[in-house]
């Protein structure tokens, strides 16, 4: 699923709405504690918390108002967020972000004044907006068919194979395993005995199951015989880089193209994705149908730029 990244998750990854998502989670503390000094005069916390209300108030309140917009549209439409839906959205933000690691999380969350269960509710609403967005999409047997015409070919399985290997010090030795092969003696029994691949000689030299793309990547000096190789039959010595290298292919799964009705659920998710809502576009919808009333007159802004985002974006600019 994709995911929507909302001005909350830009702060993530510094976004200017860091002050804003700091003062959501700091207002409760202690407007009057000295948070340093200066030359031994004091900055308080009230005049930070007044600076980053000043510097990001209105986009903080716009996104609370809009996730609230999103909640409550979930809840009238009974869309529900799974906790792994939720994860999923995380593990796509880690992987947009570069973030291998627990500790490289909490350190830019720290960055960004949040908590992790303030980001978890945050990719939540992220979810619930996505299905609001996609079930406003109907999608007609005609798209569907013309889809599948259109994206067979990535819609197809490709071809996978089984490889095993033997690795030896020189051709010499290659070849005598070779000449053991035809005298009778398996693969795996040799590959165990003989090969110094220590990854792969416990295992009777299996590597695993790859497509030739996949094989490619990680074994580019032996992806092309291995898919020229008929079931069980064994290469001729590949030169590598420690040494000589003998494969067999062990299983042969071929490519398979779905049938429209294989395809149909997947085909369905990929239109709906396509053609939602952005974001922007189902805040606004969601705004003019709700009851939203802003109370500070220093942000009436707010409501009119969540309704209005084009116009809004374009005055920004002017």
């Amino acid at each position: 699923m994709k995911s929507i990244l909302s001005p909350v998750i830009g702060a993530l990854v510094g976004a200017v709405i860091v002050g804003g998502v700091w003062y959501g989670t700091s207002a409760s503390q202690n407007r009057n504690s000295i948070v340093a000094k200066v030359d031994g005069t004091p900055i308080t916390r009230s005049q930070l918390l007044a600076e980053s209300e000043a510097y990001a108030g209105s986009s903080m309140l716009s996104q609370l108002i809009t996730n609230q917009l999103v909640l409550d549209a979930a809840q009238q439409q009974k869309i529900t967020a799974s906790n792994s839906e939720v994860n999923q959205a995380l593990q796509g933000l880690e992987e947009q972000n570069g973030i291998t690691s627990d500790s490289q999380l909490n350190q830019m969350l720290e960055q960004s004044h949040m908590t992790k269960d303030q980001l978890l509710t945050q990719l939540k609403v992220e979810v619930l907006g996505q299905k609001l967005a996609e079930s406003q999409v109907k999608v007609t047997d005609k798209q569907i068919q013309d889809y599948y015409n259109k994206n067979k070919a990535s819609l197809t399985t490709p071809e996978q194979r089984a490889i095993s290997d033997i690795v030896v010090s020189s051709e010499s030795k290659a070849k005598d395993i070779t000449s053991q092969l035809s005298q009778g003696k398996t693969f795996a029994s040799l590959a165990k005995s003989s090969s110094i691949d220590s990854v792969t000689k416990s295992k009777g030299g299996a590597m695993g199951t790859f497509t030739q793309s996949t094989l490619s990547q990680e074994y580019p000096e032996i992806a092309s015989q291995a898919f020229k190789l008929k079931l069980g039959q064994v290469s001729a010595p590949i030169k590598v880089s420690n040494g000589y290298e003998l494969i067999e292919v062990t299983s042969i799964t071929p490519a398979k193209t779905p049938t429209l009705a294989e395809a149909k659920s997947e085909i369905t998710t990929a239109l709906k994705e396509q053609n939602a809502e952005a974001p922007q576009e189902l805040y606004a919808s969601l705004a003019k149908k709700g009851n939203i009333q802003i109370l500070d007159s220093s942000y009436a802004q707010v409501k009119d730029s969540i309704e209005n985002p084009q116009t809004s974006s374009s005055s920004s600019m002017q």
